[in-house]
């Protein structure tokens, strides 16, 4: 099983790399060649994709963190203060944590079914 935060990470950078959802991405937008940010194949992306899309459901804070924090790139003490009413930035990791593992838990669910 792959780390969670470098797959969530790689998703993010796959993730903000596309049009739109409903769009195969026919090329990277970032083509520097010093550019080593991780990234997913469109197969993988979408796997993840539907794990956390999953997610929305059974935790709508925690998807919303998750896609502020890796998507976003929104630390956690930003987060927090973001909230109504601010929540503290220890608060906000352990949503992070629990969804990270609700997440982990689905992409392995989605992997072992194919």
């Amino acid at each position: 099983m792959r780390d969670i935060r470098y797959l969530l990470t790689a998703w993010g950078n796959w993730s903000g790399s596309r049009i739109g959802t409903e769009y195969k991405a026919a090329w990277p937008l970032v083509t520097a060649s010093s550019d080593i940010r991780p990234m997913l194949s469109d197969e993988d992306g979408e796997t993840v994709d539907r794990a956390v899309g999953r997610l929305k459901y059974f935790d709508p804070l925690g998807y919303d963190i998750v896609v502020a924090y890796y998507k976003g790139k929104v630390s956690c003490r930003a987060i927090g203060e973001g909230m109504e009413p601010h929540r503290h930035h220890s608060v906000v990791s352990k949503v992070l944590e629990r969804a990270e593992a609700y997440i982990a838990g689905r992409v392995a669910e989605i992997l072992e079914a194919a």
